[in-house]
């Protein structure tokens, strides 16, 4: 079972997204708050998900804080959602990363090994 670590800044929308991956057997941590920032410590997920659809700036930061150090880079990222023009720079940034719709989420997660 991977462990996901899912980030959206909107608790709310971000229970109803994080439903059908449960449900789908995947262990999944997560962090809403713009007053505070998620802890990882040692303890790091299989995958992180960044929702662009709020705060796109916010949630990249943590997926360059992810990627900025050798030991974390093996960690895929995948950003879901969001309007074009921030999906585009997001893009810029962090090529690398695995970008897709709210819909298909859960199948590009099940593509990951």
């Amino acid at each position: 079972m991977k462990k996901i670590f899912f980030i959206h800044f909107n608790e709310a929308e971000l229970k109803e997204k994080i439903q059908p991956l449960k449900k789908a057997g995947y262990k999944v941590e997560y962090h809403f708050s713009t007053e505070t920032t998620a802890n990882f410590k040692d303890n790091l997920p299989d995958v992180l998900v960044v929702c662009l659809d709020r705060l796109p700036s916010h949630g990249s930061r943590y997926a360059e804080w992810m990627w900025e150090t050798k030991k974390r880079q093996h960690i895929p990222i995948i950003f879901c959602g969001g309007k074009p023009e921030k999906v585009i720079t997001v893009k810029e940034k962090l090529p690398n990363a695995i970008f897709c719709s709210n819909e298909k989420l859960l199948a590009t997660l099940d593509k990951i090994k």
